[in-house]
């Protein structure tokens, strides 16, 4: 929960997964899933021993980048 309410980035993705129009989920779904893409990330961050980088994870979320677009 700190994860989607201090990091911009994640905090985009969980309110674009709440209001999305199409199947929205509801507060603990979309935790479940920032869960999932955080434990995704740390393995790659593991495996390529490479830096964090917020800018990175909106460029590869599509929705995310028209989101950003809008606002």
């Amino acid at each position: 929960m700190p994860l989607s309410a201090k990091n911009r980035a994640f905090k985009a993705l969980h309110e674009y997964y709440r209001t999305r129009p199409d199947n929205p989920l509801t507060g603990k779904q979309s935790l479940v899933a920032l869960c999932s893409k955080l434990i995704r990330i740390l393995f790659t961050i593991g495996q390529r021993q490479i830096p964090f980088s917020e800018e990175k994870m909106m460029q590869d979320i599509p929705h995310l980048k028209t989101l950003q677009e809008v606002t």
